[in-house]
């Protein structure tokens, strides 16, 4: 046989092996979305007979973000800091403070995360559009923001944004910061944030699925007595704690929201956290 149809012998041999694991691949993908159907019918079925209805554009979420472990980097805190306050001194106030002092403004920074800020007056403007203004002063910090609704007070000359921090996509549902514009056009920026660099991940693979969650949902509702007609939102969110200065955790929950009020489930073991004012 010639060398020619050799070549194009394998060429076609090749091009149906791998016609034929594609028909693999594309059938164990069908499969697994039929079973994956399959117990969301289910899930809605046993919640249905518990009176309680999942939202029709309810979609569970396929992956759970890792646990994170965090870490302060000065560096990079000062370097953010001075897009806001210009170039900027530090002084290094006992117990992982740090005060920063610049020409458009003063800071102080705690090793768990939380912060102040203060902008000298006409530094920048609320304009018309105070909660762009304040996700712009969050992201020259290097502050991700979440997709929490914001909440704005207007009370005379002077607005209060409050935004919450999220990191890689996902909402920080403890870590609020409030932006402050005051009537003499100083602002300030206080709260809490994420530190800077990650230092420890802890994969999230062997977490359980949304279907499982909520069955554990359910069956934590029903011991607790808490009462629910409409499951109306489920996502996953972070949970930040620090116990250790100079270093934070992000640990992923489950929020789901209902008729009545908002339950948080801990990603990993599937237990109902205790959140105030949930």
């Amino acid at each position: 046989m010639e060398k020619s149809k050799i070549k194009n012998f394998i060429l076609i041999l090749l091009a149906l092996v791998n016609v034929f694991l594609l028909s693999i691949v594309i059938t164990n993908a069908m499969e697994e979305q039929k079973a994956r159907s399959c117990r969301i019918q289910a899930l809605e079925n046993v919640l249905s007979e518990n009176g309680i209805a999942l939202a029709s554009d309810i979609k569970l979420p396929d992956t759970v973000p890792p646990t994170l472990t965090l870490k302060r980097n000065l560096d990079m805190e000062r370097r953010n800091l001075s897009s806001l306050i210009g170039s900027c001194s530090a002084a290094d106030q006992g117990g992982n403070v740090y005060f920063y002092n610049g020409s458009d403004g003063q800071a102080r920074f705690r090793g768990t995360g939380e912060f102040e800020i203060l902008l000298y007056s006409g530094v920048i403007t609320k304009g018309r559009d105070p909660v762009g203004t304040a996700k712009s002063a969050l992201k020259k910090l290097g502050i991700e923001s979440g997709d929490i609704e914001p909440q704005v007070t207007v009370d005379g000359e002077e607005t209060t944004v409050i935004l919450y921090c999220s990191w890689e996509g996902t909402t920080i549902y403890n870590v609020p910061v409030t932006i402050s514009f005051n009537s003499d056009n100083s602002t300030i920026i206080s709260g809490a944030r994420p530190l800077d660099v990650k230092s420890e991940v802890q994969s999230s693979a062997d977490y359980p699925d949304g279907v499982t969650i909520l069955m554990g949902f359910l069956e934590s509702i029903s011991q607790t007595g808490s009462v629910c007609n409409e499951i109306t939102g489920v996502k996953i969110e972070y949970n930040m704690y620090s116990a250790v200065s100079g270093n934070c955790t992000l640990k992923p929950v489950w929020c789901i929201t209902t008729n009545s009020g908002s339950f948080y489930i801990d990603a990993e073991t599937g237990k109902q956290e205790n959140i105030l004012g949930a």
